[in-house]
């Protein structure tokens, strides 16, 4: 986990926080046209969070420090995005681009991040085959997800074959 204050995404810590960190919230509003009435608008609930900005890697590192975080995009999936003054959150990689120098030895970078959220299943007692026991890979099977993803996400649970105790919560994505 990261105490330092830096902001850090999956295991690279930024050696020197962006200059520039925007976080966007937004809604989904949805407009619906009434005849005669004019239009009415429907709140759909929140977008997924949004994290983007600037910064710059600077000093004999730089360039290896852009080629890390590079690595982690292209490697795709998510991790846990630790940003201060923010919550941490799971969150997808979605943009990294490299702007370019202005010197020797500094290396400007824009990113964003989208939050991915999380669902669970808080297991009751065999709910899911209704005999009792359910266990992670009754669970991915049951939703068509993988076993291993299932894993993944709850490292708290070693054997996918053994039962989920009852009110123990399970994230599905």
């Amino acid at each position: 986990m990261n105490c330092e204050g830096k902001m850090s995404y999956g295991d690279f810590i930024f050696p020197v926080n962006p200059y520039q960190i925007r976080v966007s919230h937004g809604r989904n509003a949805a407009e619906q046209k009434i005849p005669l009435y004019g239009s009415t608008v429907s709140d759909m609930g929140r977008t997924a969070l949004r994290i983007s900005g600037e910064g710059e890697f600077f000093g004999e590192n730089a360039l290896e420090s852009f080629r890390r975080l590079k690595t982690l995009f292209e490697a795709g999936g998510g991790a846990m995005l630790y940003v201060p003054s923010q919550a941490p959150l799971y969150a997808v990689f979605e943009t990294l681009e490299l702007m370019g120098s202005d010197m020797a030895g500094v290396i400007r970078y824009r990113f964003s991040f989208v939050e991915r959220r999380s669902f669970y299943h808080t297991e009751k007692t065999g709910e899911l085959l209704g005999n009792g026991v359910s266990t992670l890979w009754d669970m991915a099977a049951g939703r068509g997800l993988s076993c291993h993803w299932l894993l993944e996400v709850n490292p708290d649970i070693a054997r996918p074959d053994q039962p989920v105790p009852p009110g123990k919560r399970v994230r599905l994505c």
